[in-house]
């Protein structure tokens, strides 16, 4: 029984044994780099969100009265897109009225109210990383070393193959030398 179903079979060469087992040690392997992906992403999901939560914590938003009508900016330090410096006065969770430059939109006016983030001190301070971020920045991850390992089992898939084709090349054209002669009728070489 077991010699009819190799006769069956076509033969193989040792090379497609090997592409064989290297196919399968790399499909292995990208399982590995899939789950290695959302390690990676899962970490860095929870290192910024852990973040979001800390800053969050420590900030509180309160309200602040524009003082004056902000300028142009001289220097864009702390300064986003849409916002500006200004003078304002507020008053942090501990009670005592404050006075000094926040980040406001660049459509308040003077003795307009707008939201800004103070820190436990009571001076301003960036606002917090949003959890978003978190899932953000853990997906990017995620998806960046999920990509990068996909690229290097492909290459490595890429030199197996090229080195089996001229591992088969040089083969065939040592056996073609062989019995090439018998069907040109040419006598052989040598």
């Amino acid at each position: 029984m077991e010699r009819r179903r190799r006769a069956r079979g076509l033969p193989r060469r040792r090379t497609d044994r090997i592409e064989d087992a290297v196919a399968v040690l790399l499909c292995a392997l990208g399982v590995v780099a899939m789950v290695l992906a959302g390690l990676v992403g899962s970490a860095a999901h929870g290192a910024v969100s852990a973040r979001a939560f800390q800053e969050a914590a420590d900030r509180s938003r309160v309200l602040a009265t524009v003082a004056d009508t902000p300028a142009v900016p001289e220097t864009t330090d702390g300064v986003g897109p849409g916002t500006r410096r200004a003078t304002a006065t507020w008053t942090p969770p501990d009670g005592t009225p404050r006075a000094g430059e926040v980040t406001v939109p660049m459509s308040a006016k003077a003795h307009s109210v707008v939201p800004v983030w103070v820190d436990r001190s009571g001076a301003p301070a960036p606002a917090p990383t949003s959890p978003r971020a978190g899932l953000l920045v853990g997906v990017v991850t995620a998806g960046w070393v999920a990509l990068a390992g996909v690229l290097l089992l492909l290459a490595a898939w890429r030199l197996v193959r090229r080195w089996t084709a001229r591992s088969n090349d040089a083969e065939w054209t040592r056996r073609w030398a062989e019995v090439e002669p018998e069907w040109s009728g040419r006598a052989p070489a040598g």
